[in-house]
């Protein structure tokens, strides 16, 4: 159940019940008063290591997931090959998750075999990833994304195997956490005033350094950690307030994954060693956010993946974490489905020469929940407010559903792209209108000047409205203004006029999906030009189909995987509007968008109102 007191509360309450404490400013508690002495007290405890042990003995779900976990171990340890200091574009961070997912799984084996020998060996591997890492001259704290993960590696490796680390290890580990980790916040700590991903992972990072070690610093040095988890729980909810009102993640899927890993890391982690989240997770979203993650999974498992993310499957544990948590056993359900579609139902397992499947992340077997449900009782439409994105489909667990994703929301949302009124289309196990999702990080301007002048980040990259082949209004907000679900149907209507206000007095864009019919429609509003130097506006898609355009140029028929769909020019204002086919238009350094199309329709701009409807079956 959750805690009904907000976070300020909880954290007063605690700073008063710690007020004593004389070592400590008199605005900052003796968190660590409080600290749990027991091990493990990151990420885990005791107590959930015995739940696990006694369900992996009746749950076969359970024994598959941690079967697979166990085989990546075992490789692991006849791997030789460690992390290095490789500096990519300004980051490190594909070495500090390589170092945080060896460790996590390592570990995780560490703690859920009896065998001695076994033990040994999975310690021993994960220590040399650990001495390589502590190795390194810094953890790259100017991009604290990298400092924070690997702090997260070495709070687990310290953590986990405390019983069985030597004393010259664990003061390796304590160093590095400090040193590398916990000192590099006090001078880099622009992220704890991000309202997006980097809040959650940095300080869930940190939070997990300093609660890791607390009890084996000096009190100098405990002081100046129990500032710094301070500063992690009294800044994070600046973050988690981006869960309101309804749970979805405006950064899209991909982050929305990151930043609940971290979440539940963090949020674990104190509960585990002080008995409270303060509240943390007591903000309005949190607890429908897996709505948002299962309305916007297709019906082949990838996501409707709108800003910087690209079409992966939506599965890291954090449904299992949450349907526990929330008592939400569609939750658990979806998870599992997740996974027996990213592993075709664990085949890995049932090779000749078992192999890991390197696609689940090894905390699954910590967050598991056997909470059963049939999800045909979920509803099939959302709409999320302020992201303002909706989504339909005609039936749950039905690769073959067709299914319609729908965006408006905001340009300038951090990563997002200027896609408002874009859409995506899937029937038949085949994805029809694509999202392109993210480009390279490293392109020059990406996160800056530039960004806008990138296919797949600009307008022209988006199955949306291109006028004159300009770029939206990169400050523009779009509202979803209508929005209906019954039986039979479900619509939503968005204004974009903002997206093109220097352009058209008004543009709206209603799309349905017909469940009866097993239809969907676009049907477009597009208003008076705002002066006569507008010429024309491109009704757009991109798709992987061969493309077959009729005589009179009103049908295309597109072809995918031995399946097609057709779409129709079911009306218009302008008679003699026809389908046509374009190429995408990138540069040599961009994602060539290899196979990709667009179905486009090129609608003459007017001093009128215009009307435009496109039926796909």
């Amino acid at each position: 159940m959750k805690n009904p007191l907000c976070p300020a509360l909880l954290i007063l309450g605690f700073i008063v019940s710690m007020a004593s404490a004389p070592s400590f400013a008199d605005d900052v508690p003796d968190y660590f008063s409080k600290l749990n002495p027991v091990h493990p007290r990151i990420l885990a405890s005791p107590q959930r290591e015995a739940e696990v042990k006694e369900l992996v003995q009746k749950d076969e779900f359970l024994q598959k997931l941690l079967q697979n976990q166990m085989l990546e171990a075992d490789e692991l340890v006849n791997d030789p090959e460690t992390v290095g200091y490789i500096i990519i574009g300004p980051r490190l961070l594909i070495q500090c998750r390589i170092c945080l997912r060896k460790v996590l799984t390592l570990a995780g084996a560490y703690r859920m075999t009896d065998d001695p020998a076994k033990k040994a060996a999975y310690k021993a591997r994960a220590m040399k990833e650990l001495q390589a890492a502590a190795a390194f001259k810094d953890w790259n704290p100017s991009h604290f994304l990298d400092t924070a993960e690997m702090t997260a590696a070495f709070a687990i490796g310290y953590d986990w195997f405390y019983d069985s680390l030597t004393d010259s290890e664990k003061e390796l580990l304590v160093n590095s956490i400090y040193e590398k980790g916990l000192l590099p916040s006090l001078k880099v700590n622009y992220w704890r005033k991000s309202a997006y991903n980097w809040n959650q992972v940095c300080n869930g990072g940190m939070a997990m350094g300093a609660l890791a070690i607390a009890d084996a610093l000096p009190p100098e040095k405990r002081e100046i950690a129990n500032n710094i988890l301070h500063q992690s729980i009294t800044t994070v909810p600046t973050a988690m307030a981006s869960f309101a009102p309804d749970g979805i993640w405006k950064e899209g899927p991909a982050y929305w994954l990151y930043t609940l890993l971290y979440t539940s890391f963090f949020v674990n982690t104190l509960e585990s060693s002080l008995g409270t989240d303060f509240g943390i997770t007591n903000v309005q979203g949190f607890d429908i956010t897996v709505d948002s993650q299962m309305a916007i999974t297709t019906p082949d498992g990838k996501s409707f993946n709108f800003a910087d993310s690209n079409s992966s499957y939506i599965s890291n544990g954090m449904h299992f974490w949450l349907a526990d948590r929330y008592n939400n056993p569609y939750y658990a359900e979806f998870e599992r489905g997740q996974i027996k579609i990213k592993t075709n139902d664990f085949a890995s397992l049932k090779a000749e020469k078992p192999h890991s499947d390197k696609m689940l992340y090894p905390v699954y077997i910590w967050y598991y929940s056997p909470k059963r449900a049939d999800l045909q009782g979920m509803k099939k439409d959302f709409y999320f407010r302020d992201a303002e994105i909706a989504t339909m489909r005609s039936k749950w667990q039905d690769p073959n559903a067709l299914y319609l994703g729908f965006k408006a929301g905001g340009n300038a949302v951090n990563h997002s792209h200027l896609d408002l009124g874009s859409f995506l289309l899937s029937k038949d196990g085949v994805r029809w209108a694509l999202e392109l999702g993210t480009d390279n990080y490293d392109l020059p301007g990406y996160f800056g000047r530039q960004r806008w002048s990138y296919y797949r980040l600009n307008t022209r990259g988006h199955n949306t409205l291109l006028i004159d082949g300009q770029n939206q209004n990169p400050r523009a907000f779009a509202k979803i203004v209508e929005f209906s679900s019954t039986p039979e149907q479900g619509t939503a209507t968005a204004n974009l006029t903002d997206a093109y206000k220097s352009q058209l007095r008004s543009a709206f864009r209603t799309v349905t999906l017909d469940r009866t019919k097993l239809t969907v429609v676009i049907a477009d509003k597009i208003g008076p030009r705002v002066n006569n130097s507008v010429k024309n506006v491109v009704w757009q898609m991109h798709t992987n189909a061969e493309i077959a355009i009729s005589d009179d140029g009103k049908t295309a028929t597109l072809t995918q995987n031995g399946k097609t769909l057709t779409a129709t020019i079911a009306s218009s204002t302008n008679a003699d509007l026809k389908f046509k086919v374009a190429p995408t238009t990138q540069s040599k350094a961009e994602n060539p968008n290899t196979g990709v199309s667009v179905l486009a329709i090129d609608v003459p701009a007017s001093d009128e109102e215009q009307e435009l409807t496109v039926e796909f079956k």
